[in-house]
């Protein structure tokens, strides 16, 4: 039976700190905000954010509480924490770096790679922005088989949610993302947080009647709804709320005093008091991998119905002078000596096929020198036994490979070949 963790979150003035237990999740934000303010409220300068006891932590909770931190920084209060005595919740806080944005005095940052998880980044500029959504593509096409209108339509709702960060948020200090995959499960699950003047003073700009920010997140949910059209067409959270529930996932907003979460079925709507008050904008998005998803029915605002943005793999992996993808070995950040990176490899590849199914795939090996038999078995091996001898053949095109790669590839199929004719004997 899955153990139950309460959520606990307060302020205790007698030694200035912030104490969080059990469950640490987005239903923790308003009293993270609470807290916060009773904090500035006292004559005290320092402040402990003491994450000891907590059990359980998820981006949503964590991601806004950073946000908030970080603004407390900038006004020039000292911030101190300790994390949680748990040894995996102790050791997710320095992984994915909630350690190092919550206090980077106290911890460094942590460069760990991850198979299924894109760690918390911080972005301010729109190459920042970009090279993050192209990591957590990356992160994606390796760690779990999508249709092609799933990829589309998670990079679509990704870019617009960190787009409108920088272009709607006035935040100082940027906004901060994170994003896991869920292979077993076949979620995705991503959570932006800012601290900005937040989505009613934004829309104020073009809608001045509205005067609640459950009403601002109301109207930035509908289409072609925004404070300016210079800025944009104002579809950017309309269209992600239109991929995440049709997949059957869900997405949640909060901003000021506001907490509206949607799924396919019902929007449910919270609203808080003046003391609860959030600082700038969290939004967290569930999408569900199906093949019933159409992308083109998710972002048509009434006008072409064929509409399909382009994704990672037009962008990145398709050659500009032919219909022909292109995977450049070099520069795939998995490694290649053990059996987990060949897998991922073997993933991305037929997460590119399946998207661009009438293209051959190019894999460049120059500037590898060499690879592990298990990496060949797993990426090349197990490859051929799935497409089969005559398609493998048709897509897949090696180049400039040293013999040594060359002799572990072939090997590779040949006992796969091997095993699998004993196994139909």
């Amino acid at each position: 039976m899955k153990q139950k963790f309460n959520r606990n979150t307060w302020f205790r003035k007698k030694d200035s700190t912030i104490e969080f237990t059990g469950k640490l999740n987005s239903f923790n934000v308003k009293d993270v905000c609470s807290a916060i303010n009773m904090f500035k409220e006292s004559s005290n300068q320092d402040l402990t954010l003491d994450f000891s006891k907590v059990m359980q932590a998820y981006p949503n909770g964590v991601l806004p509480i950073i946000s908030s931190i970080t603004e407390i920084r900038d006004e020039g209060y000292n911030v101190y924490v300790k994390l949680p005595h748990n040894e995996n919740v102790r050791r997710l806080f320095r992984s994915v770096n909630w350690a190092h944005y919550l206090a980077p005095s106290q911890f460094e940052k942590s460069e760990a790679m991850h198979d299924r998880h894109l760690v918390t980044r911080n972005f301010k500029d729109e190459k920042e922005q970009f090279q993050i959504v192209n990591d957590f593509m990356d992160v994606v096409l390796r760690s779990m088989e999508l249709p092609k209108d799933i990829i589309s339509g998670l990079e679509w709702s990704v870019n617009e949610i960190t787009d409108n960060v920088l272009n709607h948020s006035k935040s100082k200090n940027g906004g901060f993302v994170q994003a896991s995959t869920y292979p077993t499960n076949g979620v995705i699950a991503f959570a932006v947080a800012d601290s900005g003047r937040g989505i009613l003073e934004s829309l104020k700009e073009g809608f001045p009647s509205l005067r609640t920010d459950t009403q601002a997140i109301g109207e930035a949910m509908k289409a072609g709804v925004t404070r300016n059209p210079k800025y944009g067409q104002g579809n950017g959270l309309a269209g992600s709320l239109r991929v995440t529930t049709l997949t059957g996932g869900s997405l949640e907003i909060t901003s000021g005093k506001a907490r509206v979460i949607s799924t396919s079925n019902e929007t449910t709507r919270n609203d808080r008091r003046d003391f609860q008050y959030y600082q700038g904008t969290l939004v967290c998005g569930q999408i569900n991998v199906t093949n019933d998803f159409s992308i083109s029915k998710a972002l048509n605002f009434g006008m072409d119905e064929n509409y399909e943005p382009g994704n990672v793999i037009d962008y990145h992996y398709e050659m500009e002078d032919q219909d022909c993808l292109i995977l450049s070995m070099k520069k795939e950040t998995t490694g290649f000596g053990t059996r987990r990176s060949g897998k991922q490899i073997n993933t991305k590849i037929n997460n590119l096929i399946k998207a661009k199914p009438n293209y051959p795939l190019v894999i460049d090996w120059e500037g590898v020198p060499v690879i592990s038999s298990s990496f060949a078995d797993e990426m090349v091996g197990k490859l051929f036994i799935k497409l089969g001898a005559i398609s493998f053949s048709s897509i897949i095109r090696n180049i400039n490979m040293e013999p040594l790669i060359r002799n572990l590839l072939d090997k590779a199929i040949s006992q796969r070949l091997t095993q699998s004719n004993d196994e139909d004997e």
